[in-house]
This record gives C-alpha cells, sequence and structure tokens, in this order.
C-alpha cells in the first residue's frame, strides 16, 4: 500500500522529531554491554547510568576493577562500534 511507512521509519521520524537520538544511543549500551564484554565480565559488572558520555560500570571486587581497567579502551571501542556512534567517551568504574 502506497501513503504508508513502515513502523522502522515511523518511529525514526519521531525520534527526530522529539531529538531523542542521544537517549536512544546511550539506552543502547545497556543493551549492548553484556554482548561487548562477554559472559566472564558480565557477571561481575554492570552499567549503571551514562551521563555526558560517561558511563558509570559497577563492579564486584576491587579486583575485578583492577583487572576490567586495562581492557577499557577496548570495551569502550567496541560499544560505540556496536551503537554506531562516538556515544561513550569515558567508563568510570566504581
Amino acid at each position: 500500500m502506497q501513503g504508508f511507512s513502515s513502523l522502522e521509519e515511523s518511529l525514526k521520524k519521531l525520534i527526530s522529531e522529539y531529538n531523542l537520538e542521544k537517549t536512544v544511543q546511550q539506552s543502547s549500551v545497556f543493551e549492548k554491554w553484556d554482548e561487548v564484554v562477554g559472559s566472564r565480565l558480565k557477571e561481575v559488572s554492570k552499567p549503571v547510568k551514562i551521563e555526558h558520555g560517561k558511563l558509570m560500570v559497577k563492579v564486584e571486587s576491587a579486583a575485578w576493577r583492577n583487572e576490567i581497567q586495562y581492557l577499557l579502551p577496548q570495551i569502550k571501542r567496541n560499544l560505540n562500534e556496536k551503537i554506531g556512534s562516538e556515544t561513550v567517551k569515558k567508563i568510570v568504574l566504581i
């Protein structure tokens, strides 16, 4: 049927009209975290907040925090690739 747009097109239009692109991208960080960090790290870490490009991640222990610290550049790069934008500027482990 002509004149009808797909649901995807309609949602994209609404997101754009209400300037929600950034909010949608930020929420994607939480959805993609487990996939990006893998099964081992998803068990000991959880993203809790993202604000102004800073992602706050709660980590189970100091030992895990220390290990994850070395992986932060790779995690940040992979998250941004999955999301399709440079949404995550910095990751802070708490």
